[in-house]
């Protein structure tokens, strides 16, 4: 199969790139108190979701709304767990050299914190699946996966696959084109995808 512009321009960039259990929610219901959503028993506390925003917003200088980061790390840990279905060999030393190379493009010598780690480990994830494989259906079926299973409450709103899928869509093509202008870091453009939509409302983009 031909590879497409997009997919060469990109797929060697990642290929060479060598939460707190706060009660027994279940999809269906609402997430604990204290908690913006929860995945498998595992709870994303609004404390862990501020600390991202604030890696997102203090390190990297690339700031990220609330339903962003939230949508981000829903999918961290189903996205890691499927890197085998699309046959690229993930180790967590390649986020934290991409959340080093987003610090040193800033003038920044320090070592990133580990909240930008993983926000940039959620972000580069989420590249990686929609730029190595010829199509989208391994992140698809992630996204379905959490849309089944993610609990969430009014505030954070109701995780959609197919919301999801659009919004990294046209975060694809932002990341595109800043890779072919020459950016270091167009990863960083996949903190921009969200999944999540208000409760019975139309789907938000950001937020």
């Amino acid at each position: 199969m031909k590879m497409s512009v997009r997919h060469r321009a990109l797929s060697g960039v990642l290929a060479g790139a060598a939460v707190l259990l706060a009660g027994c929610a279940v999809p269906g219901q609402p997430a604990a108190p204290g908690a913006a959503a929860a995945l498998e028993g595992e709870a994303l506390t609004n404390e862990r979701v501020t600390t991202l925003q604030t890696a997102w917003s203090d390190e990297a200088a690339e700031p990220a709304g609330r339903r962003n980061v939230i949508t981000l790390e829903l999918m961290r840990e189903p996205l890691l767990a499927a890197t085998d279905q699309i046959d690229y060999e993930y180790h967590r030393s390649q986020a934290e050299q991409q959340a080093q190379l987003v610090l040193r493009v800033q003038g920044i010598e320090s070592e990133p914190s580990e909240a930008l780690v993983d926000a940039i480990e959620a972000s580069f994830l989420l590249a990686a699946f929609t730029l190595l494989p010829e199509d989208t259906s391994v992140l698809q079926s992630v996204a379905e996966q959490v849309e089944a299973e993610a609990v969430t409450n009014s505030r954070t709103g109701d995780f959609s696959a197919a919301a999801f899928m659009e919004s990294a869509a046209t975060a694809v093509q932002i990341a595109t084109d800043e890779a072919n202008q020459g950016s270091p870091v167009w990863f960083v453009n996949f903190n921009n995808v969200n999944g999540l939509t208000a409760t019975d409302a139309p789907w938000l983009a950001t937020e």
